[in-house]
């Protein structure tokens, strides 16, 4: 009896002593904080900035080879994986540079603890010495400010990479499901999108639940009527949106922060941060695409450079910046042996959708050995012209040709130089001869200008 005693009278005295022994700890913590956010920082902020460059060469030589739901789904998670990149490095380089200035302010108070003498600043007048030591917090509160900042910054940038990631492994898997599922019934892209397409609309259904309940639970109130109903499903559905675990790791961190700072404010820069991310890496494929984004061409223009000569039309001149241009090329602009190689890429995503239309048995070529090489060669004489100082080529006698060195597939033809004068000499070639001239199916024509100089 004595000892239950006792150990009820030390049971108000641990329970006391909890919250102060909980706050020393969270206090021991975040007096290294401040380090692990430098560490961090230091360790990926730069690291990141290589990335996007190895996540675009590995986008663009898969890309090549796809079409439909598959290039998008490519798309999609190359602009995830940039933006993430991106936003993460710049955000974490920031960081450096305002817990840099933090540390400094430390330093300051260390050596100067009073901080700013107004009475030595003699440059400055009586009035403007006042207001400004008015609006001035000191050193304490220029310190506490930077610090809150860095604070705010690193978890809002960690807030918006898991918000990225999490989107990227939902599409990961909605996609997965419903390529599985538009492949077993052979229409991969329709059924694939409309899958994607009821899914975002449930998901988007499903996080305004809670609000519309929420609503009717209020209105119905007051109107004295019983809410248990309502009340009930609104607490079935909260409990199941916790059991995501990612919903419950983002949900910590955006309500501190949105509860703790101007809340439409914060919403509409996190959205924002979360949207740019995505733009970037549009961005970076324009930019790649593009002979300069900012230029100020007005007598070479685009127009006159597509009318002579383009790098990308010659193996010897292509460079890693003709990644995205998959051009008919030749092997240099000066050629001297006595048949000259033309070769002509095939891109899945823009040749495809014509063949379904123009070639027999559409774009699927399922004939079996060297008819396989003849009807591939049938498909592609339909979609290209060609033509030689203004001769039709005849493209019957080109032949399937996979170049690993420019990781495509193509036709490839050897046209004959012997009747040709040494000088200059036009190719010219026509895709889609009959296309628009809007849309990915427009008409596109080529001209690749060489020189031929036999050898003696």
């Amino acid at each position: 009896m004595n000892e239950s005693s006792a150990v009820d009278r030390r049971e108000p005295s641990d329970v006391a002593d909890a919250v102060p022994r909980t706050t020393a700890s969270y206090s021991r913590v975040r007096d290294r904080t401040d380090e692990l956010e430098l560490f961090i920082s230091g360790l990926l902020a730069f690291a990141l900035l290589a990335v996007p460059g190895y996540l675009f060469d590995a986008w663009a030589r898969s890309s090549l080879h796809t079409e439909g739901v598959y290039f998008q789904a490519l798309w999609f998670a190359f602009s995830i994986g940039v933006g993430m990149c991106y936003v993460l490095a710049v955000a974490l380089i920031i960081h450096l540079a305002v817990r840099g200035y933090w540390i400094g302010l430390i330093g300051l108070k260390s050596h100067f603890p009073k901080g700013i003498d107004w009475d030595r600043l003699t440059m400055l007048g009586p009035f403007s010495r006042a207001l400004l030591k008015q609006r001035d917090g000191g050193l304490d509160g220029t310190i506490e400010r930077a610090d809150r900042l860095a604070t705010m910054l690193f978890s809002s940038t960690l807030l918006c990479v898991q918000t990225l990631a999490g989107t990227l492994v939902v599409a990961i898997v909605s996609l997965g499901v419903a390529m599985a599922i538009g492949a077993a019934f052979g229409d991969v892209d329709r059924i694939t999108l409309a899958i994607v397409a009821v899914l975002m609309v449930c998901l988007l259904g499903l996080a305004m639940v809670p609000t519309l309940l929420e609503k009717s639970i209020a209105r119905r109130h007051a109107r004295g009527l019983d809410t248990a109903r309502q009340e009930k499903r609104l607490q079935s559905v909260l409990a199941g949106l916790q059991r995501v675990p990612m919903l419950r790791l983002l949900q910590t961190m955006q309500w501190t922060l949105q509860s703790n700072l101007r809340g439409r404010s914060f919403t509409v820069i996190y959205i924002s941060a979360v949207m740019l991310a995505m733009v970037l890496a549009a961005l970076q494929v324009y930019g790649s695409m593009k002979f300069s984004l900012f230029n100020r061409y007005s007598v070479l223009t685009e127009e006159a450079v597509d009318h002579g000569m383009l790098g990308a039309h010659y193996e010897s001149l292509r460079s890693a910046h003709d990644q995205l241009l998959p051009y008919p090329m030749i092997p240099a602009d000066t050629i001297s042996a006595s048949r000259l190689r033309l070769f002509i890429p095939h891109r899945p995503q823009r040749d495809n959708p014509v063949a379904r239309q123009r070639c027999a048995g559409g774009a699927r070529n399922e004939a079996q050995g060297p008819q396989a090489a003849t009807a591939a060669v049938n498909c592609m004489a339909l979609l290209w012209t060609v033509q030689l100082d203004g001769g039709k080529v005849d493209l019957h006698d080109f032949v399937p040709m996979e170049r690993r060195d420019l990781d495509m597939r193509g036709l490839v033809g050897y046209l004959p130089m012997a009747d040709l004068k040494p000088g200059r000499h036009d190719l010219r070639l026509v895709w889609n001869a009959d296309g628009g001239e809007r849309g990915p199916s427009r008409r596109r024509e080529y001209s690749i200008p060489f020189w031929y100089t036999p050898e003696p």
